[in-house]
Formats: C-alpha cells, structure tokens, sequence
C-alpha cells in the first residue's frame, strides 16, 4: 500500500521505469561458497568466502575506540562460521567492505544472511550427493558437546514436523539449522505457492539454551524471532530512485502483518547443560534458509536472494 508520499515498491529489479534504473537496497553482502565431496557423499572440504559492509562498526552507538581492538566487524560475519565440525576441512574468510551508507544494529546482525547462504548451499550439496537435506546434516556433525545439541534439535524440529510423512497437495518442507551465542536452533517451514505467491502455513523450531530459565520467554522469543525473519525473507525492501532512499514512509514500507504470519508456530525447547544461553537472536538464523529451500522444493528454482522471489 502506498504511504502518504505515494511511494511504490517497484518489481524485483534491475527494471527501467520511467527512463530512471532502480535497484534494490538491503543490508549488502556477498557470499561465494565452494565444498567437494567425497566418493560416500559426505562433505570433504567446505569454504565460505562472505562480504558486508559494516554492521556494527558504523553505527553512532558503538565506540569508535574499540574497533582496533576488535579488528573486525563481528556483526558482519555473525553466523557465518561452519558449524558442522565432522567436516575434515573448513575455513571462513569474511571480509569487510567499507561503504558510503550508515547501519545500525538489527536482530541477529549478520545471522540471517550468513545463515541463508550456508544453509541454501548446504541443501544443494545434499542434493548434489543424493541424500536427505536433514540426514545428509546429522552425518557432518562431530558428536561432542556442542555437537549433541545441534543433532537434538535437528532431530526433533524433523521429527515434530513429519519430516519425511506425505503433505497435502501442494505444499512442501524446507529445513535449516544454525548455532548463534552457544544456543543451536533448527527450524522447518511448511509451505505453499498460492496465486503465485509463497505462503508460509507452520514453522516448527526447535531450540536448545543450554538451562531454559523461563520457557514462556523462550516461546515468545522464538515467535517474534520467526516473524521478523519471515518479514525479511519474503517482503522487506528499500531501493534507490534518482539518488534517493525510498520508501521514506512506513506506509510503504512492506512489512509481515497478521496475513502473512504462519498459522501454526510450534516451538520445542530442549535443555542440554546447566548455565543459560541465547536466546533472544538465535532464532532468527535459520528461517529465511528453511523457507528458501521449501520454495525451491515447489519450485525447482534456487532463489539466492532476498528478499525471495518465486
């Protein structure tokens, strides 16, 4: 709906509209990932070269003297480290790329899209080695203590969402898991194409934080978490028009409403240790993934951009 400025969102672009090129403006990075697989179909390397702009650093809240302590914008490679410790060989390369734009903080920093593109790329090799997206997950974590985590909340996000069990016409499952401030979630989206639109019907998420001091909280966080990442994935947008920021007005501004939000939200709370850990970000990891993967099984078309278009 336009705002009171009569700004429209334009089509996915690059498009001409009015002789003017106009482009899309999110958070800027970049990733380019690479793995080889060994003759089993298990991972034998696995790289993930990612590039952002600042996330952190460039923001009037954080203190300019405690960037050269830091070195590097932590919340630029935030999610963007492989989790997935069985693999022999992995390495994270995250460069920091100054630009002319300020940025503040949002929920989970870099997580979402670092989290997107591993865990988009983590499908393709899965389909690449002919194996189940979450099996073809379980087999490249080491079994330590983080590792039991993470294989306990993949295991029972399937699990409650029938992974593997016959859908309704139409629909499909997308899965994705990440592990953010020592707390591990997985997530399976359930979803549909309706009049050519992605609609997103249940969200099961499973997380671990360690000690769930208050489980009410730990729902609530995980909802909202998954709200917010399901605005971001499928509608939020802001482009540039002859040299300006557009939409400059709420009212034009595509945010997720209560008809975009999924009808079920399941959220299982598993606790693996004695100390509490994060919980009120990490949710919000590995939604776009999982949903950008249930687009592909409907579609057959790997979406690597957000937000997704199908």
């Amino acid at each position: 709906m336009p705002g009171a400025t009569g700004e429209k969102l334009p089509a996915r672009s690059p498009q001409i509209s009015g002789g003017k090129q106009i482009h899309d403006l999110r958070p800027l990075t970049h990733h380019v990932l690479r793995a080889t697989l060994r003759p089993d179909g298990l991972i034998d390397a696995i790289e993930h070269n990612t590039a952002s702009g600042d996330v952190a650093f460039n923001t009037p809240i954080f203190p300019d003297f405690a960037k050269p302590f830091l070195g590097v914008d932590f919340g630029g490679w935030r999610g963007g480290m492989i989790q997935y410790k069985a693999i022999p060989n992995y390495r994270v390369n995250a460069y920091r790329c100054p630009l002319p734009l300020k940025t503040s903080w949002w929920r989970g920093l870099g997580l979402l899209a670092n989290t997107f593109a591993i865990e988009s790329f983590m499908d393709e090799l899965a389909e690449r080695a002919g194996k189940d997206p979450v099996a073809f997950r379980l087999a490249q974590i080491r079994q330590d203590e983080k590792g039991r985590a993470l294989s306990g909340v993949i295991r029972a996000a399937a699990e409650a969402a029938g992974w593997g069990q016959k859908l309704p016409e139409g629909h499909a499952l997308g899965f994705a898991c990440s592990t953010d401030a020592h707390t591990p979630v997985a997530q399976v989206v359930e979803a549909s194409l309706q009049d050519g639109q992605l609609r997103v019907h249940r969200v099961t998420c499973a997380i671990d934080p360690g000690l769930a001091i208050n489980p009410d909280g730990i729902r609530a966080q995980c909802e909202g978490a998954i709200v917010q990442g399901l605005s971001s994935a499928l509608l939020e947008r802001m482009f540039v028009k002859d040299g300006q920021l557009l939409p400059t007005m709420y009212g034009a501004y595509p945010i997720a409403m209560m008809q975009h939000a999924p009808r079920d939200i399941d959220v299982i709370i598993r606790e693996s240790g004695n100390k509490p850990s994060g919980v009120g970000e990490p949710p919000l990891g590995p939604i776009a993934a999982a949903v950008a993967n249930a687009a592909y099984q409907l579609t057959g078309r790997r979406v690597r951009e957000l937000p997704l278009g199908v």
